[in-house]
């Protein structure tokens, strides 16, 4: 009897566990290397983005508050802790990752000498301590830099692993077990399947390509981190110095992980290029199957049924299936594929969890503060600065040659500032930042630029006339794939010059609503002229209205499109460069609408249509 009443309370106790309101949540801490990323910077993803789909999502919650540029210091100096105090309830956890931005070279405010990081991290687990949470510390997972483990010579490895032995808290070890993998792969497929080393073409986000392989990652190589700390967190439960309140809440952290199938990827023949490697992902985890051929010529994916995935060499976008499997890179003059055997896909009692990866900004917005003339490809992301969102001084226009609407007339005073709201959809290390300034005088007007985190002393020289314009640039400014506020402060009595305007040598940094600016020669290849197909290879390389027809019109704001009759096409392409929604219909001459079938569809597309199998416009459009 005795036995069935424990029974009944155990049943009772895991329908608690599950529900909504008790549902414990996993609070993650860290840098760029951990956060969420909008859809604008696929593939760069954080591994805090992923971690999601490794976890039963009704029992487990991702709470992802990691943010980019910041060290262990910054957080908590930006007051980002203590925003958690009313969010961490009891039985939670805060998983802490710091150490990229830590690292001192003496230069930047969010630097911690390495004597000082261990005073910071021992704020965060007081901070989860007094919550009543669990905090589990996760030394940050090596740089792209061979045999050299950055994290051993500035050792945050060494001073977590520290803290978490004496606070008997686990301690997931992501640097060594990366450090290790990394060495244990090919350094190419490390830079270029990992890493975000991207070649132009591979992905519509980075037509041009980016050598961004030091600290940033592809989805494939967060993925890879999310397993590690999965792995540890296992490894943990053997732990005999954690405390007995630590290894009970990590037990039902365990309990609650998502099974993880094995996806073996093989080759119809001898192989000498790079090729995804073997791996384990729970159900619905996103997986990328890719190959880098050398002299073989790739035809296509198939799956151990031999049905055909894809016949591009990066397919990604694949969700993974709730059994083992294996996919197979079939090349020409290869082996036939042949079937391989497989048990049954399991049946899935929770739904594919969505790990919040996409951080959309707000569509409302002064369309004065938007750049809408043509970029160069040098400073392809130029900024407006005559409308800060805040600031002392005046928008004026009383001398010439500026360009936008006027320029910005900072107050005079050393404590004058000015502040704009930024959007990047990508991320640099050493980014370069121009400023076009002018004013009159014999004296300097020196100023401060804060660029998200990072502040920077910019020297302005007179340009001999209010009227004459000049240009400084700012070098090796860090920038991460996120929204942030870039903030001018003056440094001397009569204030700063009249800036006109600002530009980053990187794409796709722009005003926080409006849409990055469109670039002189930017093409998108031609679509294919057949009636039922519209070609998508790289259409996210985004142009200006293009009209090839006199006679067609569209208008973006009542989403209406005016032509003289015939059959038309609408494609409209998301930022991953995947098609949302596809019409082909027939129309009468006049307005009709862009698309009859209208899917909630909020934030920048592509949109590209075809009248009579010409092209009429290929544009990214606000809907």
């Amino acid at each position: 009897m005795m036995k069935k009443i424990f029974v009944l309370l155990l049943a009772l106790f895991s329908l608690q566990v599950v529900s909504d309101e008790t549902a414990v949540t996993i609070h993650i801490i860290g840098d760029s290397t951990v956060c969420n990323y909008r859809e604008s910077a696929y593939p760069q993803t954080g591994w805090g983005q992923v971690l999601g789909y490794f976890f039963d999502e009704s029992k487990i919650k991702i709470n992802n508050v990691a943010i980019g540029g910041r060290s262990s210091k910054t957080f908590i100096q930006e007051g980002r802790l203590d925003g958690l105090k009313n969010v961490v309830k009891p039985g939670d956890f805060i998983f802490v990752q710091f150490g990229h931005n830590d690292r001192y070279f003496g230069s930047k405010p969010r630097e911690v000498p390495i004597d000082s990081f261990g005073f910071y991290m021992q704020q965060y687990v007081d901070f989860a301590k007094a919550h009543k949470a669990t905090a589990v510390l996760v030394s940050p997972m090596n740089m792209n830099t061979g045999k050299r483990n950055v994290f051993t010579q500035y050792n945050a490895r060494g001073v977590m692993e520290t803290i978490a032995k004496n606070s008997k808290i686990p301690f997931v070890d992501l640097n060594m077990k990366s450090y290790n993998l990394y060495n244990a792969l090919n350094a190419d497929y490390v830079s270029r399947y990992l890493f975000k080393t991207l070649q132009a073409g591979e992905y519509p986000n980075y037509a041009q390509g980016v050598n961004d392989g030091t600290t940033h990652f592809q989805e494939m190589g967060s993925l890879g981190h999310a397993q590690i700390i999965c792995d540890e967190l296992e490894s943990n439960l053997k732990n005999e110095n954690l405390s007995p309140e630590s290894k009970s809440a990590l037990t039902l952290l365990v309990s609650a992980m998502k099974k993880r199938y094995e996806i073996k990827v093989q080759t119809n023949l001898k192989y000498s290029g790079l090729i995804t490697q073997n791996q384990k992902l729970p159900a619905g985890a996103p997986l990328t199957l890719r190959v880098t051929p050398n002299a073989e010529e790739f035809e296509k994916w198939v799956d151990d049924d031999c049905i055909e995935i894809s016949k591009e060499k990066i397919a990604y976008g694949i969700k993974t299936k709730a059994r083992n499997i294996t996919y197979t890179a079939m090349f020409k003059g290869g082996d036939a594929c042949k079937k391989i055997s497989h048990e049954n896909e399991t049946p899935s009692s929770s739904s594919e969890i969505s790990s919040s990866s996409s951080v959309k900004s707000s569509s409302s917005v002064n369309e004065k503060v938007c750049f809408n003339e043509m970029a160069n490809k040098t400073w392809p992301s130029p900024i407006e600065m005559a409308l800060p969102d805040a600031g002392e001084g005046t928008t004026d226009s009383n001398h010439t040659g500026f360009s936008g609407v006027g320029f910005f007339n900072i107050a005079n005073s050393p404590t004058s500032t000015a502040t704009y709201k930024l959007t990047s959809d990508q991320s640099a290390s050493a980014a370069r930042v121009m400023i076009r300034y002018a004013f009159d005088g014999v004296a300097n007007r020196d100023m401060k630029f804060t660029i998200d985190n990072g502040t920077y002393d910019v020297e302005f020289k007179p340009t001999s006339s209010w009227d004459k314009w000049d240009t400084v640039v700012i070098e090796n400014v860090w920038v991460d794939a996120l929204d942030f506020t870039m903030r001018i402060s003056s440094t001397t009595k009569d204030g700063g010059p009249n800036i006109d305007m600002i530009a980053f040598d990187m794409a796709g940094v722009y005003r926080t609503g409006c849409s990055p600016a469109n670039v002189e020669n930017d093409k998108v290849d031609s679509l294919q002229k057949d009636s039922t197909k519209i070609e998508t290879k790289d259409s996210t390389e985004f142009l200006n209205p293009h009209f090839e027809n006199p006679n067609f019109s569209f208008d973006a704001q009542s989403k209406m499109i005016m032509t003289n009759g015939g059959v038309l096409k609408v494609q409209i392409i998301n930022a991953l460069g995947k098609v949302v929604a596809q019409e082909i219909r027939k129309v009468t001459p006049g307005w009709t609408p862009l698309l009859q079938n209208t899917p909630q569809l909020f934030g920048n597309y592509f949109v590209i249509i075809l009248l009579n199998n010409q092209v009429m416009m290929r544009n990214k459009v606000l809907l």
